[in-house]
């Protein structure tokens, strides 16, 4: 009996351990090594050569780790200040005093920080990425963002608005240093001294990533930059991408297309393949049809349907999922309307205010919640004035039949 449970033992490791390394994404999310650069020696110094001495948890901010500078008399604040009376008046002293500092322009944080900061991680690459092209993905970072691989400068990225995806290439089996540089400064950009998307105002001026941290391994030939665009009147969907080509060649790819409901909605639509020959950037346009009776999408009926895609070639598969909505919002004479219904827009603004965070959450069910409230007063419409909410609010807003007017992430001289 000892020799039989051991052997099953072993069998589950092997099991395991077989799973664990067909895995084509890593979580990144935990402890992080740390350091603050407040003095912009990071870089020069090349702290991505060395160990980062302090830790802290990502997803997160440098507030919610306890990072950063108490707030005083002298905090450099992002932001316009319309009364500055807190600073002269006398009534306030006692506010300003050291241990007793109460702000009152805005809700204020535990701790404060603008400029640069290192966060640093080791990964460990396992031998079934070989031949394998990695790709780091960041969520809702804060807001310029610099990659370095051990001692290999990746990259740069600064938007405020969509993750920051950087591709890392094909890395050797093994540990690896993975050193990101976050700045929540002002420097060539500036989105404007009141905007939303980055101030003291609201959501406060934070510097980390709030949202998913992860590496996917990822064929020599995939899928980029998929879009869906709905045509009802003709009831199709015009479908629009390229496919990334790594291997220096050009390569014969099949492409496989199919779209299904989403939930209540139990439409499966027919599969459409085609052949294509790709170079390195090639792109690719079709149309599918979405049958006799594709159910529309509105605030009423926010039927949703996922578009399958699948890139078969000589060196494997790679997969891509698109959720759309069959629905045309457009204007006729002085009215909007959807799918040519009028459509009456009964809203709410939203500055990027989340109080006890400091930065809007990056989960479907907590846009749900927030959305669900919305309804719950009679509201179809959610205005986000001089920010960009992530992914999760627009997943929440098409399952629950809201719209959105999405603003870009800047209030500038208006």
């Amino acid at each position: 009996m000892k020799s039989i449970n051991i052997a099953i033992g072993i069998l589950f490791l092997v099991i395991v351990s077989c799973g664990k390394q067909e895995s084509r994404e890593l979580d990144l999310s935990g402890d992080w090594q740390f350091k603050i650069d407040s003095l912009n020696k990071g870089i020069s110094e090349k702290w991505y050569t060395q160990k980062l001495p302090e830790q802290v948890k990502l997803p997160g901010s440098m507030t919610e780790n306890g990072k950063g500078n108490d707030i005083s008399v002298k905090t450099k604040w992002t932001g316009q200040i319309v009364d500055s009376a807190w600073y002269t008046v006398e009534k306030y002293a006692k506010y300003r005093a050291e241990g007793n500092v109460k702000i009152p322009f805005w809700l204020q944080p535990n701790k404060h920080y603008v400029g640069a900061a290192w966060y640093q991680k080791e990964i460990d690459v396992p031998s079934s990425w070989t031949n394998k092209n990695i790709e780091l993905k960041l969520e809702r970072p804060h807001w310029e963002t610099q990659v370095w691989v051990n001692d290999k400068y990746v990259g740069m990225q600064n938007s405020l608005g969509t993750p920051h995806n950087y591709d890392l290439g094909s890395l050797p089996v093994g540990k690896h240093t993975i050193s990101i540089r976050i700045d929540n400064a002002i420097h060539d950009i500036n989105p404007g001294i009141n905007a939303h998307s980055m101030t003291d105002h609201t959501q406060t001026n934070w510097n980390g990533i709030v949202g998913v941290i992860k590496l996917e391994a990822k064929s020599l030939i995939v899928f980029k930059d998929v879009k869906i665009f709905p045509d009802v009147a003709q009831k199709k969907v015009f479908v629009k991408g390229r496919v990334q080509n790594s291997t220096g060649e050009n390569q014969k790819i099949k492409l496989r297309l199919k779209a299904k409901g989403v939930g209540e909605n139990s439409q499966s639509l027919e599969e459409v393949v085609k052949d294509v020959e790709v170079n390195a950037e090639g792109a690719f346009e079709l149309d599918y049809p979405m049958g006799n009776n594709p159910l529309l999408w509105d605030e009423f009926h926010p039927n949703l349907y996922t578009m399958s895609l699948s890139l078969e070639s000589s060196l494997g598969k790679d997969s891509e999922e698109v959720t759309f909505g069959m629905r045309a919002f457009k204007t006729k004479g002085t009215r909007f309307v959807i799918n040519d219904k009028p459509v009456f827009l009964r809203g709410t603004l939203e500055c990027a205010i989340f109080p006890k965070t400091g930065y809007p959450a990056t989960d479907v069910a907590s846009w749900k919640r927030i959305l669900n409230i919305v309804k719950a007063h009679g509201l179809n419409h959610m205005r986000f004035h001089s920010w960009c909410p992530p992914e999760a609010a627009l997943e929440a807003a098409d399952e629950l039949g809201v719209y959105l007017q999405i603003e870009a992430s800047t209030w500038y001289k208006w």
